[in-house]
């Protein structure tokens, strides 16, 4: 992941948001160090989707299931 600091990040926002587009992720800091990550927004709604609650719950049921002996791997199926 490319970081880029406020300063550069001013000066050069348009590229910026053209690399994102094309599936580049930019880490913005500020003194040296990290404060905000650029992604594109398909990358937001995965990264959103993956720590909503309702599928964190869904993933750990599924494990416990699997763990019990209740769920077969996809390989079996």
């Amino acid at each position: 992941m490319r970081e880029i600091g406020i300063k550069e990040l001013k000066n050069t926002a348009s590229r910026v948001i053209e690399d994102v587009e094309a599936g580049e992720r930019v880490v913005v800091t500020k003194r040296g160090r990290p404060t905000a990550l650029i992604l594109s927004m398909e990358d937001a709604e995965d990264f959103v989707l993956a720590y909503a609650e309702e599928y964190v719950e869904m993933r750990q049921r599924g494990r416990r299931e699997y763990e019990e002996g209740k769920s077969v791997p996809l390989d079996e199926i």
